[in-house]
Formats: C-alpha cells, sequence, structure tokens
C-alpha cells in the first residue's frame, strides 16, 4: 500500500508579526539613540567644552585616555574663613559680647577678634598662615578669594603665604604691611602699645607703607616706624640675638631689685614671663619682686624676625633682722 506525503502546515501567523515588533524595536533604539548623540553634540559645541559651574562646585575634572572628562569629587574649601590649626596657652575669640576659649579646628570668620594670652596660635586659609604669639589681639579685617586682611592691635604675628597668588595684609597703628605681587614671603609684624610697628621679612618680599611712604623689605631685613613718623630705610638683621644684661651685685635686702639691659630695637622683653617695655633705642629696665632666698630671674627677648635667646641669674635676698634689745633694769624712783 503505497503512502500518501504529508503536506507541509501553513506558517503560524504570530511568527511574521514577532519578527517585525523585534525589527521595529531596534530601529527605534537606533533612531533614538541618534537623536541622543547629536543633542549632546550641539550642547557640547554651545558649551565651548565647559561644564557648568554650577554642577562641579568642589570637584576636580580630569581627562581619561579616550578623551572623555570625568569629575572626581574634592572636600569642599570656604576660602572666607579662617581654620584654626593649632591652639596652645590660652587663646580666645570675643562671641556675643564674651571671649571664649579657642581650640584646635574652631574656624574663624571676619571680623572676629582673637587674643592670645601667654598661648599660641595658627591660623590658616589655604596655603596662607598667620601665627600669633603671646599677648596678641588681632581683628580679622576681610577674607576673601582674593586675600586676607588682619588688624593688629598689639603683640606680634608671623605671617607666611606659601603659594603664588596668595594675598595676606596686615595693618597696626596706621601702618600696612603685605607680600608684594602676592607672591610667597614670610614676614613678621610687631606692634606695642605706644604705636610703634617693626617688620622682617626671613622670606620673599614685603612692602611697609606709613606716613605716604613705601619701603621694600626683602629676605634678611628689618625696618620700623615710629607713631606718626615714615618707616626707616631696611637694614640687616643682626646674625645673633643681641642682648646685654646688668645684674644686681651680691646679697639684697629691698623687696624688689632692679635689673636693666639693653637689645635690639623692636624686640620683645620678657622678665619672669612678665613683658618689659623697650625704648626706641633698645633699653629696658625692670624692677622685680623678690623673697628671702634664692629667687631665679629669666631674661627672654625675641628679635624681630621671631628668634629668641634667654639669660637667666639667680639673685639671693637675705632676710632684715631687727636690732635685738635687751632690757636694762633701772631704778626710775629711785634718786
Amino acid at each position: 500500500m503505497t503512502a500518501t506525503p504529508r503536506k507541509p502546515e501553513p506558517a503560524s501567523a504570530s511568527q511574521p508579526r514577532s519578527l517585525v515588533g523585534t525589527v521595529l524595536v531596534v530601529t527605534g533604539s537606533a533612531f533614538v539613540l541618534c537623536v541622543l548623540a547629536v543633542v549632546a553634540v550641539r550642547v557640547s559645541r554651545s558649551s565651548n567644552g565647559r561644564v557648568p559651574v554650577q554642577s562641579t562646585v568642589g570637584a576636580r575634572v580630569s581627562s581619561t585616555a579616550g578623551g572623555s572628562r570625568t569629575a572626581a569629587r574634592m572636600p569642599e574649601v570656604d576660602s572666607r574663613i579662617f581654620q584654626v590649626t593649632e591652639a596652645t596657652g590660652r587663646v580666645e575669640t570675643r562671641r556675643q559680647g564674651q571671649w571664649v576659649l579657642v581650640v584646635s579646628g574652631d574656624v574663624l570668620t571676619q571680623d572676629d577678634l582673637v587674643r592670645t594670652g601667654v598661648g599660641r596660635a595658627i591660623l590658616r586659609r589655604g596655603s596662607t598662615e598667620i601665627e600669633l604669639r603671646d599677648r596678641v589681639e588681632i581683628r580679622l579685617d576681610s577674607i576673601s578669594q582674593a586675600g586676607a586682611s588682619v588688624d593688629l592691635r598689639r603683640g606680634r604675628v608671623v605671617a607666611h603665604v606659601g603659594r603664588s597668588g596668595g594675598s595676606v595684609s596686615i595693618t597696626a597703628a596706621r601702618t600696612r604691611t603685605a607680600n608684594e605681587g602676592d607672591a610667597p614671603a614670610r614676614f613678621v609684624v610687631t606692634a606695642d602699645d605706644r604705636g610703634r610697628v617693626a617688620v622682617a621679612t626671613t622670606e620673599g618680599s614685603a612692602r611697609f607703607e606709613a606716613e605716604g611712604r613705601a619701603v621694600h623689605v626683602t629676605a634678611g631685613n628689618t625696618t620700623r616706624a615710629e607713631p606718626g613718623r615714615p618707616p626707616t630705610d631696611p637694614e640687616k638683621i643682626s646674625e645673633d640675638v643681641f642682648l646685654s644684661v646688668t645684674w644686681p651685685s651680691g646679697d639684697r635686702r629691698e623687696d624688689k631689685v632692679p635689673v636693666t639691659g639693653r637689645t635690639d630695637p623692636g624686640s620683645a622683653v620678657r622678665i619672669n614671663g612678665t613683658t618689659t617695655e623697650v625704648d626706641r633705642g633698645g633699653h629696658f629696665v625692670a624692677s622685680v619682686p623678690v623673697r628671702v632666698g634664692a629667687n631665679p630671674i629669666e631674661i627672654e627677648v625675641e628679635d624681630v624676625s621671631g628668634r629668641i635667646r634667654r639669660e637667666r641669674q639667680e639673685i639671693r635676698k637675705i632676710p632684715t633682722r631687727p636690732p635685738k634689745l635687751a632690757p636694762v633694769p633701772t631704778e626710775l624712783w629711785k634718786r
């Protein structure tokens, strides 16, 4: 018996529909990608290759090997503040009518008043540092991306600009000192209670202005200005810290002993931790309290560049004994 050949079954209608749908999806996706590419190119050209500022605050943009640009997130830094990177001893700032202690890590802003007792502080803004020595009072006048200005009321500050483009100026008693040309520099400014100002530069160059005259103080030189007078011509800083002291001689009986000496003008003198006035010629005189027995006396001199020299002497005080009075028997009523 002969087998009848089987006829091929007709193709399902769903297969061509599925194929057509797939083609449409692929074609549509390709069209969308082309449109997005064209838009991206136009946006890139219109912005001249720049990334919008608002999208890159605190970010650093870098290029990869393929030419694409990626943004690496960086810590945000506010250029309008000073951060306290070091605070030792007594350091205070004025807040809401009261003096409050300042510690390392605190933030100071424009118009803040800061003072030190027996202490030291370092304020940092970018590559700029301002160091406050003992018994300093300053006011942060202005802080911006262009630089910072500080009003020195009294004491000694050390300003250090670490790289080009930074600017710091210090005003004191109608004078102004700043690094020249926004270039790196390190300079020291000292102001006393009488309005005398001294400036010394140890790195780079500083410009010192007073009473309509400006002098350029290069590294290794110093200048100063008396109240109401223009600055002196810059001169070389002494190789050594100069100090000459006249000590009291022998055992003493008084409650206070005189100590006199001489140092370079503009230097700061402290005797047993107490600041002693230095006149315009570098002379100083002090009356030091002593007690019965051995009394150590230390004189510390800090010159205009911040170098320190100390001398120490021991003064002995002996007790003052009243005369011994022995009773003498007398017969007052006998004749």
